[in-house]
């Protein structure tokens, strides 16, 4: 028998918002468990919702099948409870709480930002600032799921991004076409990436079609990274060069110094080593200056890359290390730049065969593979290994 005060506000908050998102009623999801062979009555749920108990692995599994997410989605809500303590005041405004959640996605602080995002989402939804048109909803749920993304909760950003395209049937196009970009990055995370590719490129249409130069701007980047991560270096920064012309004073410096990396270090993997170096340096400079640690994170671990190209192994660590002490600062560690630099340490410890900092290496691409669900090339090489039996 479920015990009262042992539910989780957070995790009630979730079914409540997954129920209404699907337009469903308390007495019709009763009605859709008895149908799916369970049971649960209204008051139960209601419970649920308001944080009194918590359902039993049983009534979790009928609850996710009725509103058709992965039951993975619930352990991922509970573990959101660690934004709890970045909380800001309920009484600020909206517009106050947004850009604040939008100083702190840009130093690259996801959980604080999420934290940010949802209470500003809470006040609309509560109707705390009067009475909210769905743009302006559909909007702010979108802020949340692209951090859910950003923070690894891959099928609850996808949950999210597809209750927006759902319930808001009359959202801009300029929404639209963000929704469905973000969609795009929720599969290229999954390693769906021929999925990631039509999603973007419905998403370029609909800034074509209603003349929204930015959004085109986003979408030729997206198209970009998913060419990069296929190593079609050329066509990719074919795409990032017609980005960065687009979104030249209209995108923020973030995206700006993001294109510029990426258009470096497409440069160098083309042959043109020097002026890639010079490109991903002067980015990095940026980057500092900003304070924007992502971005410098993924310059470093480019130059790397490169230096490791040019087999100037000595230089090639120093960023790799420099990268990684830089990912694992601040508040959100960067489990994907960790593995990525992780994963290079160990490909140069392998070729100069120090056995002691190749099993060092191995061990901590084991450790950090356990906490990833993104799929990029060098967690595809990674599991091929010990698919393998080579990591025995």
């Amino acid at each position: 028998m479920e015990q009262e005060l042992r539910g989780s506000t957070r995790l009630g908050n979730y079914l409540r918002r997954l129920r209404i998102g699907y337009g469903l009623s308390l007495r019709r999801v009763e009605d859709k468990a008895k149908t799916g062979g369970g049971e649960i009555d209204n008051s139960q749920l209601s419970r649920y919702e308001r944080g009194k108990c918590y359902p039993s692995f049983d009534k979790l599994c009928l609850l996710a099948n009725i509103f058709n997410v992965p039951i993975q989605n619930f352990s991922d809500v509970l573990d959101l409870e660690r934004v709890d303590p970045f909380e800001p005041a309920p009484s600020a405004a909206y517009e106050d709480l947004k850009a604040e959640a939008n100083r702190e996605w840009d130093q690259g602080n996801y959980a604080r930002a999420y934290a940010i995002y949802e209470t500003a989402l809470a006040r609309l939804e509560d109707g705390v600032e009067g009475q909210v048109d769905a743009e302006i909803l559909a909007r702010a749920r979108f802020n949340l799921a692209r951090t859910l993304l950003r923070m690894g909760k891959i099928s609850l950003a996808e949950t999210e991004l597809r209750l927006i395209l759902r319930r808001h049937k009359d959202i801009s196009p300029t929404t639209e076409g963000a929704v469905l970009g973000c969609l795009a990055d929720a599969h290229e995370d999954k390693g769906d990436r021929y999925l990631a590719l039509l999603e973007s490129e419905k998403a370029l249409a609909i800034a074509r079609r209603s003349v929204n130069v930015e959004y085109e701007g986003y979408a030729l980047h997206r198209i970009g990274r998913l060419h990069f991560l296929d190593a079609n270096y050329d066509m990719a920064l074919e795409s990032f060069r017609e980005a960065r012309v687009l979104l030249e004073g209209k995108a923020g410096r973030y995206d700006l110094t993001l294109l510029r990396i990426n258009i470096g270090f497409c440069q160098a993997m083309l042959g043109r080593l020097d002026r890639g170096i010079r490109e991903l340096k002067e980015a990095l400079q940026v980057a500092g200056k900003e304070g924007f640690r992502r971005c410098s994170t993924y310059a470093l671990l480019y130059l790397g890359q490169v230096h490791m190209l040019k087999e100037e192994h000595v230089r090639a660590r120093d960023y790799f290390e420099e990268a990684e002490l830089l990912a694992h600062g601040g508040e959100e560690r960067f489990v994907d730049i960790l593995f990525q630099t992780a994963y290079h340490l160990w490909e140069m410890a392998r070729m100069s065969r120090n056995q002691v900092q190749e099993k060092v290496y191995f061990g901590r691409l084991k450790f950090l593979r356990s906490q990833l669900d993104r799929q990029f090339q060098e967690v595809e090489k990674f599991d091929q290994y010990i698919e393998q039996g080579k990591g025995r």
